[in-house]
């Protein structure tokens, strides 16, 4: 009788920051915002600059963690808070 395998202990993901997704009105296509930071911390709506030329006032919530580290994104910021403070 075959001995019973262990699942190896899965390694901690890597940190490829997170996404926001939103959609833009005047374009018509859904945009994606990179993060840094884990923005579970403060989910107030926020202000975006979109590549459109417009600013879309977009909910924080929900969001996810990148799958990748070549994932494609729109918009990157560090932290919600550079789009809060402008």
């Amino acid at each position: 009788m075959p001995a019973p395998r262990r699942k190896k202990k899965q390694a901690e993901p890597e940190d490829f920051g997170w996404v926001i997704s939103f959609g833009c009105k005047t374009e018509g296509v859904l945009r994606r915002l990179k993060v840094d930071t884990n923005p579970a911390d403060d989910t107030r709506p926020i202000d975006v600059p979109c590549l459109c030329g417009e600013t879309h006032r977009v909910t924080v919530s929900p969001y996810r963690r990148r799958r990748a580290a070549d994932e494609p994104f729109d918009i990157e910021v560090g932290s919600l808070d550079e789009l809060r403070s402008s």
